[in-house]
């Protein structure tokens, strides 16, 4: 299906176009003005920057020994060294997170449940648990919420007969890590007694 515009159409679509100076096409005239700029800028100090660089990056490989040597790649930009981080990036950031194995530790895993605060509160954790059908436990991350609990309820009985102690997590990549960790802290392979 085709559809032509009228000449009324177009007349009003001319009219309208004419009459937009409101303040939304300033915005946009400006917007694309400073949008011009900055790329102009960019384009200026990359022009700098390639004219920085020596001619020829090859030639430090020709003296090892040489102190200016330096990966051609490091020259032009693309693995650039890390520049130093601000102070203030520094406290708003934090600590970088870790990923993979845990740093190994000097302290023992009876310690290391110890020093956790359900430890201290494992019997009022019990009776609380005894007398109420119901209960929830709220605390911060790694307070021992989810590997402590399931091990307190284990030791006091509550996993004889066959019965089983869940402890759900969000998502799966939780459970497992906390199954893990559970079953490294009672001493059995992962699957047998905890899994």
């Amino acid at each position: 299906m085709v559809f032509h515009l009228s000449e009324v159409t177009q007349k009003k679509l001319s009219d309208q176009t004419r009459r937009m100076t409101g303040h939304k096409q300033r915005a946009a005239m400006t917007q694309s003005a400073l949008t011009s700029e900055r790329h102009e800028l960019r384009d200026q100090q990359r022009l700098v920057a390639e004219n920085k660089l020596p001619g020829d990056l090859n030639r430090a490989r020709e003296n090892p020994l040489s102190k200016e040597l330096q990966v051609a790649a490091e020259l032009r930009g693309v693995c650039a060294p890390p520049t130093e981080v601000p102070e203030w990036k520094k406290k708003a950031m934090g600590v970088a997170p870790s990923f993979g194995f845990p740093k190994p530790t000097d302290i023992t895993i009876a310690e290391q449940r110890a020093s956790l605060p359900t430890y201290h509160l494992r019997e009022k954790l019990l009776e609380a648990i005894a007398l109420s059908q119901i209960l929830v436990v709220a605390g911060e991350t790694g307070s021992g919420k989810s590997t402590q609990m399931t091990q307190y309820l284990c030791e006091a009985g509550y996993a004889k007969n066959r019965k089983k102690i869940g402890c759900t997590q969000p998502r799966r990549v939780a459970a497992m890590s906390v199954a893990k960790r559970v079953a490294e802290e009672k001493g059995c392979r992962l699957g047998e007694e905890v899994g």
